[in-house]
This record gives structure tokens, sequence and C-alpha cells, in this order.
């Protein structure tokens, strides 16, 4: 059975932030344009009325070994602008005990444990922006994304599982992927947010370019 949308399926600490938050102003650039183009965000009339989309990063001098991140809090990407109290530390990310440790002051993303497996599975990650895209998700076969299976819902083991083993098969960065049981679900992941962030916009102008090519077949077809 499919995970209820925006929910969270992990255990998890949240710490009190004793420090400043990590200066991450491009993350919060990125976030906003994301949000203006209605790639994350949140409308009662789409996903059960939830949030959707998260974003995250890990600092430009931050070592390889490090597997600290930050993310943005869950529910939150119905916000107009990204806050401190938005993103969340990530301390430590246990992938078989489903635990994680955070610091923050509102609960970590639902995605968490994944943008983790994908921080712990490749050190040339450095940033992973999640959005939810019609366009993007139902044209997915020919933009020729890597797609984890259908029957592999967000925010679980096998979701963890089904990554790994995606990212293993597909080794150039930055890269776009689609998850078949996650509805709208694209994420992309690599060293620099600006690298992710462009190839992000450029597949939706490409998704964008292909439904309206769809659109002209069906409405010429209603004239014959």
């Amino acid at each position: 059975m499919a995970a209820t949308e925006g929910t969270i399926h992990f255990a998890y600490n949240l710490t009190p932030q004793a420090t400043p938050l990590p200066e991450f102003s491009e993350l919060a650039a990125w976030r906003d344009i994301l949000f203006r183009l209605d790639l994350i965000g949140q409308h009662p009339d789409k996903y059960e009325g939830f949030a959707f989309g998260n974003l995250s990063a890990k600092s430009a001098d931050q070592a390889e070994d490090d597997d600290a991140f930050v993310i943005t809090a869950s529910q939150t990407s119905g916000a107009l602008h990204l806050d401190a109290g938005h993103l969340v530390t990530i301390r430590e990310a246990n992938l078989s005990r489903f635990w994680v440790e955070a610091e923050g002051v509102e609960p970590p993303s639902s995605e968490t444990l994944t943008h983790a497996m994908i921080y712990q599975a490749d050190i040339r990650a450095r940033s992973v922006l999640h959005i939810h895209n019609a366009e993007i998700w139902h044209h997915r076969a020919e933009l020729n994304l890597p797609e984890t299976p259908e029957s592999v819902s967000y925010g679980t083991q096998a979701m963890v599982s089904a990554v790994a083993e995606l990212l293993d098969q597909h080794q150039s960065r930055p890269l776009v992927f689609a998850t078949a049981g996650h509805k709208d679900g694209i994420f992309v992941l690599g060293t620099h947010l600006r690298d992710c962030g462009g190839l992000l916009v450029s597949y939706y102008a490409k998704a964008l370019a292909l439904a309206l090519d769809l659109d002209l077949d069906q409405d010429l077809d209603l004239d014959h």
C-alpha cells in the first residue's frame, strides 16, 4: 500500500539548533525559483493538500566523509520564502534502522532518508532537489529518464534500496531520475546546485514542449 503523501516514515531525534545554521543563500535562491515554477509548493487540490518537494545541500568546504547535510523541513514547501527555521541539519542518518539525528526547530523532510542515502552512496553528490511535476513525470519515457519501480513508494526502505541501485547503474552527474511509484516525483542530484537546478529546468522545458506537441496533435485530430 502506498504511503500517505507528506507523512514521515522514520524515527528521529530533533535537538533544538544550538548554533546558527550555515549560510545556504544559493539553496534559498533555488528554492524560490522552484517555488515560482510550482515545482515545489502546496495546493489544497493536489496531493491531499500536503506540501510537496524538498531540497538539501552540503557546504562547499565540507569533508567528503562527513555525511551531515542541511534539508528543508517537513511541510514547509508551501511557504512563500525559505527562512532559517525551515532548515534542518541532519547529523546522522542510519539507513538500516531508519533513524535520523537532526538539529532544528521543525521535523526533517519525509524524504530525508532518500537524500541521506544519495549522499552516503556518492561522494560527488553535494546537492539534491526533489520536486513534483506532472509534465516531466508523464513524459519520463520520452525524456529517457531512469526511474525507480512503480511498486516502490516514497519514504520507505524499498525506495532507499531502489535509488541506491539506480545510482550504481547511472554514473553521470548531475542526474535526473523519476520515481514511478511516487506520483509526479522527480529527483536531481549533483555536485553543484546551479548544475542541478539548471538541468532540472531544462528537462521541464523539454517536457512542456512534449506536452504541447501532444496537445496540438489532439487538437488536430479533433479538426478531422
